[in-house]
């Protein structure tokens, strides 16, 4: 018997992870969710639970799912000491998925949202050392670590200084570099860094939307009257949920795989350029029945110069998107991509491999368009859930 303790299960990453978990027999999974009040938690766990189309009476009355209402970003992660001093006795395992990704905040709130929790899930990894049962923590971290580095960004510790794109990546960085520093003083773990998480690769479903969604309807030209950045080799690296959390499941559960960094990308093989993305894109989009204008590729350095000009113009509900867009360009400035030789020599020797983008960039972005605005596709085999490429 094992127990596993998952923060972040409400995220892209977690709700993948945690039905994973529960096909396991002999797994019981303990949830720290983040609410307003006991009623607000139990309203969050059925959504959970509907989420996952499972049944969350026979679920918790088995004892294997239990949730708690703490937060992991303060001390004894928001628990009384009775449950804190409950869960060391029981966790064998902690996969850390929890994390909030607004890339400009001040810095001193960037570090409570990242480097604290790391100390705190730390802090819980030593107590549950402490009664003889604790086996290994597994922290997602995130490729934005990296920051402006070019070229190819190495599987292990980024020790050096660089420079970063926003707040986000500078703490995420801090708290990756407090990781490894209790690794090397004997904290059995491993640090997974993903890169932009999308939907399950074979049905497409995803909890929430996230960065990629938004930035496909400026990719495909449909919020920018065509025009899309012509990026030269830049790369755009995403990454289904279901490869992440499938990734985490295994790497949980085997001792070899502590004290190593993995990227769990697409990586230099299989990301696709820019603009073959953006080409990608509207293909798909319009064979869903969206309309959109010529594509019209410009250099990044102009496109930078439209988004300001034209935000004032544009409706309120684009605003706030293309604001989105500003910090995205950022990226543009540096080939970079992610090695991802040992992760996939890891994971494909236990059956893992990383899914091409081409075999579920449609079944992605058709759950997508299905869920905006009421949308129906006209393929029946395109439809959310759908194995179809």
């Amino acid at each position: 018997m094992r127990t596993v303790l998952v923060t972040g299960a409400t995220g892209a990453i977690g709700s993948t992870l945690v039905p994973f978990l529960l096909r396991e027999e002999g797994t019981a999974v303990r949830l720290l969710l983040r609410a307003r009040s006991w009623q607000h938690l139990r309203e969050r766990l059925e959504d959970l639970f509907k989420f996952w189309d499972l049944d969350p009476a026979a679920w918790l009355a088995s004892g294997r799912v239990e949730a708690f209402r703490g937060d992991v970003s303060r001390p004894l992660l928001g628990l009384d000491e009775s449950e804190y001093r409950r869960l060391t006795g029981d966790v064998t395992h902690i996969i850390h998925a929890a994390g909030n990704v607004r890339l400009n905040q001040p810095l001193e709130d960037a570090r409570r949202d990242a480097v604290d929790p790391a100390q705190h899930i730390v802090a819980l990894a030593r107590a549950c050392r402490e009664t003889g049962r604790f086996a290994k923590l597994d922290f997602v971290s995130t490729v934005g670590v990296a920051g402006r580095m070019s070229g190819l960004v190495p599987e292990q510790a980024l020790n050096g200084p660089r420079p970063f794109h926003n707040t986000y990546e500078a703490a995420k960085a801090e708290a990756e570099a407090f990781l490894l520093s209790e690794m090397e003083r004997g904290l059995p773990a491993t640090i997974h860094r993903p890169s932009m998480v999308v939907g399950d690769s074979t049905t497409g479903k995803i909890i929430h939307f996230q960065v990629f969604y938004y930035l496909s309807q400026f990719l495909s030209g449909g919020k920018t009257w065509g025009f899309v950045p012509d990026a030269g080799d830049v790369r755009l690296d995403i990454i289904p949920a279901d490869y992440v959390a499938r990734a985490l499941l295994i790497a949980s559960g085997r001792a070899d795989a502590a004290g190593r960094v993995f990227h769990l990308c697409s990586g230099p093989e299989h990301a696709l350029r820019l603009a073959d993305m953006a080409t990608r894109l509207r293909e798909i989009l319009t064979g869903f029945g969206e309309r959109l204008p010529p594509l019209r590729l410009v250099r990044p350095a102009w496109f930078r110069a439209l988004v300001p000009l034209v935000t004032p113009v544009v409706p309120a509900t684009h605003r706030r998107a293309l604001r989105s867009l500003r910090v995205f360009l950022a990226y543009l400035d540096e080939e970079q991509t992610f090695d991802t030789r040992r992760s996939g020599l890891f994971f494909s020797a236990a059956g893992l491999q990383v899914p091409r983008v081409g075999d579920y960039l449609k079944r992605i972005m058709g759950y997508y368009w299905a869920a905006r605005d009421g949308n129906r596709l006209p393929e029946k085999g395109s439809r959310p859930g759908s194995s179809s490429t």
